[in-house]
C-alpha cells in the first residue's frame, strides 16, 4: 500500500507507517523539515521525499534557504497557489510558484501541485512549463478536464466518497494516473470532523480503495495493484531525474 502525499508531524504517526509497510512521500515545506524527514529516510528507505515552498509560506521561507534541497529532492511540491486558506499575498504565490516551475522543468523533477480556489489561474503557468505533474487532492468541481488534458497525475484524498468533487474526480481520471494519500493523520482528524487514532491511518487509505473500487465497478485486489503500479511507475519517473 502507498501514501502518495502526507505530513509526518511526530514519530508515533511514522512509526505506524513502518509497522504497515506503507510506502510513501512525505512532504518537507522548511530546511528543518527536510533534515527531520531525512533521518527518518535512513531509517526507512520507503519513505520518499517531497520538498517545495507552500504558497502558505510563499513569504517566510527564502529561495536561497530553499535552493539547495529543492535541487536535491527527487520531487518539488507541495507547491502552487491558494485563495482559500491562505492570506499569503497573491502575487507573492506567483511570485514563488513560477519560480519552483522553472526550476522544476530545468531539473526534470516532478510537481505536486497545492490548488485552492487558483485551479483556473495556474493553468496558464502549467502550460508554460510542461512537466509531470502530481494534483494533491484535486477538489474544484471545474477545469478537471483541462488538468487531465495536460497529462496530470491525481491523488485521491480521504474525502472519497464523502465529498461530491473529490468522488467525480475518482470517477473521471484514468485509472493509471491515480494514486491515493492521506494528507497526513491531521488532514485525517480534518476531513473527518473529529479524533482518529493513529492505528486508524491504514484504515483509511484501505477506505479509500474500497470506494474507488466501488466507483469503477472492479475488484479491490485488482485496483490496489493498480495503485501500486502507478505509485512504482511515478516513482521511476521521480528517481530517473536524480
Amino acid at each position: 500500500m502507498h501514501d502518495a502525499h502526507l505530513h509526518i508531524s511526530d514519530i508515533a504517526f511514522f512509526k505506524e507507517m513502518q509497522k504497515h509497510q506503507i510506502e510513501g512521500i512525505a512532504n518537507a515545506a522548511s530546511p528543518q523539515e527536510y533534515h527531520f524527514l531525512k533521518e527518518l529516510q535512513a531509517q526507512y528507505p520507503k519513505l520518499r521525499i517531497s520538498a517545495g515552498i507552500h504558497p502558505w509560506q510563499a513569504d517566510t521561507i527564502t529561495w536561497d534557504a530553499m535552493l539547495p534541497i529543492l535541487q536535491e529532492a527527487v520531487i518539488l511540491g507541495e507547491i502552487g497557489l491558494d485563495a482559500v486558506w491562505c492570506k499569503t499575498p497573491m502575487e507573492k504565490q506567483k511570485e514563488v510558484f513560477e519560480k519552483q516551475l522553472q526550476l522544476g522543468q530545468q531539473l526534470h523533477k516532478p510537481i505536486l501541485l497545492h490548488l485552492k480556489g487558483m485551479e483556473k489561474e495556474a493553468l496558464p503557468l502549467l502550460r508554460k512549463y510542461p512537466n509531470t505533474y502530481l494534483v494533491h487532492w484535486y477538489s474544484c468541481d471545474d477545469y478537471l478536464e483541462d488538468y487531465m488534458a495536460l497529462d496530470c497525475w491525481f491523488t485521491i484524498g480521504p474525502s472519497v466518497g464523502d465529498d461530491p468533487a473529490v468522488t467525480k474526480v475518482a470517477r473521471k481520471i484514468s485509472l493509471q494516473r491515480m494514486l491515493i494519500e492521506s494528507d497526513g493523520i491531521d488532514a485525517i482528524r480534518w476531513c473527518e470532523q473529529k479524533e482518529v487514532p493513529l492505528a486508524a491511518y491504514r484504515t483509511y487509505l484501505t477506505r479509500s480503495i474500497t470506494r474507488i473500487a466501488a466507483l469503477h465497478q472492479i475488484a479491490e485486489a485488482s485496483l490496489a495493484a493498480q495503485l501500486m503500479d502507478n505509485y512504482h511507475h511515478f516513482l521511476n519517473k521521480c528517481e530517473s531525474s536524480v
